[in-house]
């Protein structure tokens, strides 16, 4: 596929065949297809127009390597054309406000808060599907929240800003097989939330499925279980204890507005 003139997929088909991808190649990505990435991450649904995101691009391999540092030191990050950082910015409307001598203490509040933070959750994948669209490759970074405050001065971001994620692009070397998700059940419910006995099923359904997968690529030889492999991840929460400070630190999250 030319890399000029690429082919076009059905959202439908990038979607049902997404996987993340950790080795690229040195092939660089345009300026132009950048743009066109980002454009249409814009295009995403945003709470009442309030467009609460802001989107970095860092392409100079010195500051490349400063945020594959400070994000588990991950090589894709170092490897990949380009990587952006997805911000949840309030920062922009605070300005507003002063456009018209009105105040912003409300954008303290943790609704505030959550509306930038889906803003930017829908952009990021809005710019992952148009990426996979043209024949790149990505992989999303959440370690962008490991240490949220160095993340914050290598961007410098204002207050009511914080780094959501962050996503690597380039063109793959390497595309793993799609990772299976969980059955349609276990996530799809109908009225109501389903009665645990019912999602346990589908849950020890999912952990054969898994087991199989993990398996053939040689991961989690402990115990490959889904289940098992999230009860251990969720202890790995308690790393990211710095992320509360560093959201009140940036007027984010608040239960007093004023304060």
């Amino acid at each position: 596929m030319s890399r000029d003139t690429p082919q076009h997929r059905s959202t439908i088909d990038v979607m049902e065949n997404h996987v993340s991808v950790r080795k690229f190649t040195d092939e660089p990505v345009s300026h132009d297809v950048l743009e066109t990435l980002i454009e249409a991450g814009t295009r995403a649904s945003t709470s009442s127009n309030m467009q609460a995101y802001t989107v970095i691009s860092i392409t100079v391999p010195d500051h490349k390597r400063r945020v594959a540092e400070l994000c588990a030191d991950q090589k894709q990050i170092r490897e990949s054309a380009m990587f952006l950082a997805f911000c949840a910015d309030l920062h922009r409307l605070a300005l507003c406000a002063e456009m018209h001598d009105a105040t912003f203490d409300e954008l303290s509040l943790t609704e505030a808060f959550v509306i930038a933070t889906v803003d930017t959750a829908l952009v990021m994948e809005n710019v992952a599907v148009a990426a996979e669209s043209v024949g790149l490759g990505i992989c999303m970074i959440g370690a962008m929240r490991n240490n949220p405050a160095e993340i914050r001065d290598v961007l410098g971001l204002p207050k009511h800003v914080y780094a959501v994620a962050g996503m690597c692009i380039g063109w793959p070397a390497e595309r793993n097989e799609p990772k299976p998700r969980l059955p349609l059940d276990a996530v799809w419910h109908r009225e109501r939330y389903r009665d645990d006995a019912d999602l346990l099923r589908e849950i020890e359904a999912y952990d054969g499925i898994l087991t199989a997968f993990y398996e053939s690529q040689g991961m989690h030889p402990t115990d490959p279980r889904w289940s098992a492999v999230i009860a251990r991840r969720l202890s790995s929460l308690r790393s990211r204890t710095a992320l509360a400070d560093l959201l009140h630190a940036q007027k984010l999250n608040r239960q007093d507005a004023t304060s």
